[in-house]
């Protein structure tokens, strides 16, 4: 049986990014980038999304353009030349 983490719940999703440190948040958002929610319902892939999307902001809040650029969802990125 596999053991799948459970995030937790998203009304303290912002707070749990903010007690992170930058290396776990870094890592957090390379995690994201690679997770797809294509297999899930409807409602879940909203949460997902918007748990990405907050992943994103607290790496820019931070100066870690780096994470939340590799964070997005491919073909998203913000690159600038």
């Amino acid at each position: 049986m596999t053991h799948e983490e459970v995030a937790p719940p998203f009304e303290s999703w912002t707070e749990h990014l903010k007690g992170l440190g930058d290396k776990e948040l870094t890592e957090l958002a390379g995690d994201y980038c690679w997770l797809t929610e294509k297999n899930k319902p409807q409602d879940q892939r909203a949460e997902f999304q918007k748990r990405r999307e907050a992943i994103i902001a607290e790496c820019e809040r931070r100066g870690i353009s780096e994470a939340a650029n590799n964070c997005r969802p491919s073909g998203s990125s913000m690159e600038q030349e």
